[in-house]
């Protein structure tokens, strides 16, 4: 069974205000975790460990998110279509 996007925002979601202490209704799709999180590096990294911790038990073997593509996720949204994809 795979999860809906609106079950992966809620999951990006909390990990976001887990790490970054916020509350986790300040995060929306468009919100970017750079300019408007101001999370670096080392935060975006514990996120995502966070979130492939959550989503492993419904994920394919193996699921991962790459290093490699964190630049490339921005916004909230695209971190959640990119594990959505994925997943």
């Amino acid at each position: 069974m795979s999860l809906s996007s609106d079950e992966v925002l809620a999951v990006v979601q909390e990990a976001v205000a887990t790490v970054l202490e916020i509350d986790p209704e300040a995060v929306t799709r468009q919100t970017s975790f750079r300019l408007d999180l101001g999370a670096d590096s080392l935060a975006l990294v514990e996120i995502v460990e966070i979130v492939e911790e959550r989503l492993a038990p419904q994920a394919r073997p193996g699921f991962h998110i790459e290093d490699d593509d964190l630049d490339a996720l921005v916004t909230v949204g695209e971190a959640v279509d990119y594990a959505v994809a994925r997943l």
